[in-house]
C-alpha cells in the first residue's frame, strides 16, 4: 500500500513537470509573437486603468495574483525594487507595473485587505469575469509578462525572477530564456464550460442583447447603428468586444462595489460578458432557425415624449449652427404667457440636432428679464428647472415634489452649441408636465463644484475638489457629475456632523459624451451641518484622445475647450413646502 502510494505520488509529479515543461517550451516559442489587445479594469481601491493608456511608457508588467499565492507574496520586495528601478522622470524611460487577480475565489475586499497586510505597492487590478486574463494568456498566478507598448507584444512570460533580466535587455525580455512559474493553475470553469457548450446566439446572447443594449441601438435612438439582426450584430462583433473590455459600454458605468444603490445603473454582469466575448471569439455563429432571428423579430414604436403628451410644449425659436468655429453660448427667451401659478412634476428636452446641442439649462425670468445680464460667467440670477446634456433622460421629481413657475414668468434658456462640420438648424422642443394641484415638496438644486483652477500642460491626474454645505436638513435624490474633455473620473462622499463620512457614488470612468443624472433608489437624508464633497482629476495629456491641445493650460471657462468641474445634485429641505413657498434655486454654472 505505502508503495503503491509512492509510486502514485512519483507519478503525478512527473506529470506535472512534464506538463509544466510543455508550457515552457509553448511560451518560449510564442511570447514574441503574441499580441495582447486592450483591455480595462478597475484595482482594489476602485481606480480605473486602461492599457493603452499607458501607451506612452516603455512597458507593462503584468504579475498574475491570488491572495494565497505564496510564490508572488515572497517576491513584494523584488516588485518594490523593480518598480523603484524602472520609474523615471518620463514616461518614455518608466514601465508601468501591474498585478492582475483572475481567482474567482477572492474579491476586491479580500483583495484590498490581503494588499494591506502583505505591503503590496503594485495596483491590483480585479479581473472579475477573467477575461484580460484570457486575452493575456495567463494560466498561473506568479506569471509574470512583459508587454512591448510599441507593439503590444508579450516579450517575456515567465517567473518573476526573471523580470530584471528581461526589462533590462534591449528587446524586453524577447531573447531571455523564460523561467518556470511554480504557482498554481487559475480556474476558468465558466470559460470551459462555454467553450464546451457552444455559445447559443438565440438563447444566450440576443436576451443579453435585448435587456442592455437595443433599446439605444435601434432605428431611430440614439445608438450609432441598429441591432436589427444577427448579421448586423456579427459584422460589429470585434467592435463590441474592444468596447466591452473597455468598458466603454454600456455607457454610464460606476463603481458597483461602492456607494449607495443607483437606480437603472448600467451595466453587464460578469457571466455576460463572458458569454459575449467567448461568442464572439468562437466566430458569433447563429444556431436555429435563421427565419426565427430574435432581434429580427422586435418591433418599435418610440413615442416622441418617453413620459407621455406635456401639458405644455415649449418650441424653441429656430438656432442656425454654423459647420465650424465656437459658438458662443446663447440666451434664447421664451414666454410662456401663464395666468397662474403651476407646479412642474417633469421636463423632457427633444434635442433638434442631437449632433450639435450640448447642453441647455432652463432658467426662470421675469417678464421684464429677457437678456442674458449678470449670467456671462455662466451663473444664473433666476431659479433652473430643469436641463438636457448628452446622456440625460427625462427629469422627473419623485416622492410628489416639484419646482414652481409663478404666474407672468418666462423662460430663458442657456443654449451651448457645438460644431460638427455641417451647417444646420436645431429645432428644440421641451416637454413640460405639471401637477394637477401644489405637490408636498419643493425640489432643489445644488453643487459641489470649483471654479478656480489652474491644470497643467500634460497633466496627467489633476486632482480637483469642491463642497456643497448642507444648512438644514435635506433629502439628496440625484448626483450628476459634470466635466469637459479631460475629466477623468468623479466620485461623491457625504460628510456628517458626528465625524463620519460615507461614499455615495464613484464615476471611475467620466465621459465627457455620456453625463448622466444617478438616480439614488432612496433619497438620502443628510442632517443640517452635512457636506457633499465631490472628488475628481482631469487628464490634460496626450494619452487624452479627447484632449484637444495637451500642450495648453486649462482653467475653468464655459467653452468646451475650456473645463468645469461641478458635481450637481438635486435635493428638497426638510420643511420646505409649496404653503411656505421656499423653493431654492438651483446653483449655477453651464454643462
Amino acid at each position: 500500500m505505502l508503495y503503491s502510494t509512492l509510486v502514485s505520488k512519483v507519478f503525478l509529479t512527473l506529470r506535472a513537470a512534464l506538463v509544466l515543461g510543455l508550457a515552457m517550451a509553448a511560451t518560449a516559442a510564442s511570447a514574441q509573437a503574441t499580441q495582447v489587445g486592450d483591455f480595462a479594469l478597475l484595482d482594489a481601491t476602485g481606480k480605473f486603468h486602461q492599457m493603452s493608456w499607458y501607451g506612452d511608457h516603455k512597458a507593462i508588467v503584468v504579475v498574475a495574483h491570488g491572495n494565497s499565492a505564496v510564490v508572488v507574496k515572497d517576491q513584494v520586495a523584488v516588485l518594490k525594487a523593480l518598480q523603484t528601478n524602472h520609474t523615471a522622470d518620463s514616461a518614455e524611460d518608466s514601465v508601468a507595473f501591474f498585478l492582475l487577480n483572475a481567482e474567482l475565489a477572492d474579491n476586491r475586499m479580500s483583495i484590498a485587505a490581503d494588499s494591506a497586510r502583505v505591503g503590496y505597492t503594485l495596483p491590483i487590478l480585479v479581473d472579475e469575469s477573467q477575461l484580460a486574463a484570457e486575452t493575456l494568456g495567463i494560466t498561473r498566478v506568479g506569471e509574470a509578462l512583459v508587454i512591448d507598448t510599441n507593439t503590444m507584444t508579450v516579450t517575456y512570460r515567465g517567473a518573476i525572477a526573471g523580470l530584471a533580466e528581461a526589462l533590462d535587455s534591449a528587446d524586453l525580455g524577447a531573447s531571455a530564456q523564460p523561467q518556470a512559474s511554480v504557482g498554481a493553475l487559475i480556474s476558468f470553469n465558466s470559460r470551459d464550460t462555454q467553450l464546451q457548450n457552444a455559445v447559443s446566439y438565440t438563447k444566450d446572447i440576443a436576451p443579453i442583447l435585448v435587456d442592455n443594449c437595443v433599446s439605444c441601438h435601434h432605428e431611430g435612438a440614439i445608438g450609432s447603428w441598429s441591432m436589427n439582426s444577427h448579421a448586423m450584430v456579427r459584422g460589429f462583433s470585434p467592435m463590441i468586444r474592444e468596447v466591452l473590455l473597455t468598458k466603454r459600454m454600456p455607457p454610464g458605468q460606476i463603481d458597483m462595489h461602492v456607494g449607495k444603490p443607483i437606480a437603472g445603473v448600467a451595466g453587464l454582469t460578469a457571466k455576460e460578458q463572458q458569454l459575449l466575448v467567448h461568442w464572439i471569439d468562437a466566430g458569433s455563429p447563429f444556431d436555429g432557425d435563421a427565419s426565427a432571428d430574435p432581434l429580427a423579430a422586435l418591433v418599435f414604436n418610440d413615442p416622441k415624449y418617453a413620459l407621455g403628451e406635456p401639458d405644455m410644449i415649449v418650441k424653441v425659436p429656430s438656432q442656425s449652427v454654423p459647420a465650424t468655429g465656437i459658438v458662443d453660448y446663447r440666451f434664447v427667451p421664451v414666454e410662456l404667457n401663464l395666468d397662474k401659478d403651476v407646479w412642474v412634476r417633469a421636463m423632457e428636452f427633444i434635442p433638434g440636432d442631437t449632433k450639435a446641442l450640448h447642453h441647455v439649462i432652463t432658467y426662470l425670468s421675469s417678464p421684464a428679464d429677457k437678456t442674458a445680464r449678470g449670467r456671462e460667467n455662466g451663473s444664473a440670477r433666476g431659479d433652473s428647472v430643469g436641463g438636457f446634456a448628452p446622456g440625460r433622460g427625462p427629469e422627473e421629481f419623485r416622492d410628489n415634489s416639484g419646482r414652481l413657475i409663478t404666474k407672468g414668468s418666462n423662460l430663458l434658456l442657456q443654449m451651448h452649441y457645438t460644431t460638427y462640420g455641417k451647417e444646420t438648424v436645431d429645432e428644440t422642443e421641451i416637454g413640460i408636465y405639471l401637477h394637477d394641484k401644489p405637490p408636498a415638496y419643493v425640489m432643489a438644486g445644488g453643487v459641489a463644484g470649483q471654479r478656480r483652477f489652474f491644470v497643467p500642460p500634460g497633466a496627467k491626474e489633476h486632482k480637483l475638489e469642491g463642497v456643497q454645505e448642507i444648512e438644514k436638513d435635506a433629502w439628496l435624490y440625484s448626483l450628476n457629475p459634470h466635466m469637459h474633455y479631460r475629466g477623468k473620473y468623479m466620485n461623491y462622499t457625504a460628510e456628517y456632523p458626528d465625524g463620519t463620512s460615507e461614499m455615495l457614488l464613484s464615476v471611475p470612468r467620466y465621459d465627457f459624451n455620456w453625463q448622466f443624472n444617478y438616480e439614488l433608489e432612496e433619497p438620502l437624508f443628510l442632517p443640517a451641518g452635512s457636506k457633499l464633497v465631490a472628488r475628481g482629476a482631469m487628464d490634460n495629456s496626450s494619452r487624452n484622445r479627447n484632449n484637444p491641445d495637451p500642450t495648453k493650460p486649462v482653467h475653468f471657462g464655459l467653452q468646451t475647450m475650456h473645463e468645469m468641474f461641478f458635481g450637481f445634485t438635486t435635493l428638497r429641505y426638510e420643511g420646505e413646502t409649496p404653503g411656505a413657498l421656499g423653493s431654492s434655486s438651483a446653483a449655477g454654472g453651464g454643462n
